[in-house]
């Protein structure tokens, strides 16, 4: 995502910004004979090569790539010898995580029930990647493919999985509802697997009543009307 780039470039900026001027350094006290002076800068310039050039820092769900298949996972931070992918042929690219995992999803579901009201289950999904080559390669390939648009697409896919859930809605005893979560969980997790996620963390919220009036966000109306088409 464009956070990622941004923080990329900013790190190619602030390295040429540091070493640029070491190098001057380095010339105009050797061209004037200040041995130590130039000694100094000649560290400064190997430290900053070292960091911007050899060493490079893996961020948190990152993966390696070799010709566009993913070949390895960090699930945390960590850093390594940048030519250790280079003579692989290697390149790591970090897998979204900022407006795609980092709040939970909302999805609404209403049933009717035998008394002429309307049940529901207010649910709150936090998500999280399928742990195997197979759940990363699509998530990058996803990536990809809609770039900003991926959770937009997460959410056309929950909203078309909840569709094809037929479970009836339990008001009485706890058990039950959790059952019929794990029921919901299962259903929506067939289709988050095709983006490479899955359900982390799943709570719902049951509520019944004559009727129920909502609030629709403007987001939720282009959805509702991208998936009647």
């Amino acid at each position: 995502m464009w956070i990622q780039r941004m923080i990329w470039v900013l790190g190619r900026v602030l390295f040429y910004l540091l070493l640029i001027p070491l190098m001057f350094g380095v010339i105009y006290t050797l061209s004037h004979d200040q041995w130590w002076p130039a000694l100094f800068f000649m560290i400064l310039c190997v430290l900053i090569l070292y960091k911007g050039l050899i060493r490079i820092n893996i961020p948190k769900n990152s993966i390696a790539l070799h010709n566009d298949k993913v070949v390895l996972f960090f699930p945390e931070k960590t850093v390594r010898d940048r030519f250790d992918f280079a003579s692989r042929a290697q390149t790591i690219i970090q897998l979204p995580h900022y407006g795609l995992l980092n709040q939970p999803y909302k999805l609404e579901i209403f049933y009717p029930d035998t008394k002429g009201g309307l049940n529901s289950c207010r649910l709150s999904l936090n998500l999280g990647y399928v742990m195997d080559l197979t759940g990363w390669q699509r998530v990058y390939d996803n990536f990809v493919r809609y770039h900003e648009q991926f959770s937009f697409v997460v959410n056309q896919q929950l909203f078309k999985s909840s569709t094809l859930i037929v479970a009836s809605l339990p008001m009485q005893e706890e058990e039950e509802m959790d059952k019929y979560l794990e029921q919901i969980v299962a259903e929506l997790n067939l289709g988050l697997e095709l983006l490479g996620l899955k359900i982390e963390d799943a709570t719902c919220k049951f509520t019944t009543a004559p009727t129920f009036v909502r609030l629709v966000a403007s987001e939720q109306e282009i959805l509702e009307k991208e998936e009647a088409a």
